[in-house]
């Protein structure tokens, strides 16, 4: 049984095509899908719904990804959340904004489902 079944994940991406193309296959894996498109609603939305995972981008409008990040996991009622943080920008495996925001996984654009799938998994069994 697949560790993120019946789970829930909270998306914040504003591109509507990786957004729909990821809420799309991550509902066929079982999982119950939250989605928001800038930062801020990000931020309400993971307070209010208090999601199992998170996968946010890196580059939102009104509060990027980096920041976002860092008000959950310096919050002591969402530290716990695992966040996966997409980026657009790969700093060859070296990313100062990882420690600096405790984000749990970074990934990387272009990427491959299955790579964020692994990460998932490999967040939800710490």
């Amino acid at each position: 049984m697949s560790v993120l079944k019946n789970k829930s994940i909270l998306i914040v991406e504003s591109d509507d095509a990786i957004l729909n193309i990821l809420s799309s296959r991550l509902k066929k894996r079982e999982m119950i899908v939250i989605t928001a498109t800038d930062g801020y609603d990000g931020y309400i939305r993971a307070c209010t719904e208090s999601p199992d995972f998170m996968i946010i981008d890196d580059l939102l409008p009104s509060m990027n990804g980096y920041r976002l990040s860092r008000m959950l996991k310096f919050d002591d009622r969402y530290k716990d959340i695992p966040i996966l943080l997409i980026s657009t920008t790969p700093e060859n495996g070296n990313n100062p904004h990882q420690v600096k925001t405790g984000i749990d996984k970074l990934l990387y654009k272009p990427f491959r489902f299955s790579a964020l799938i692994s990460a998932l998994e490999s967040m939800g069994e710490k």
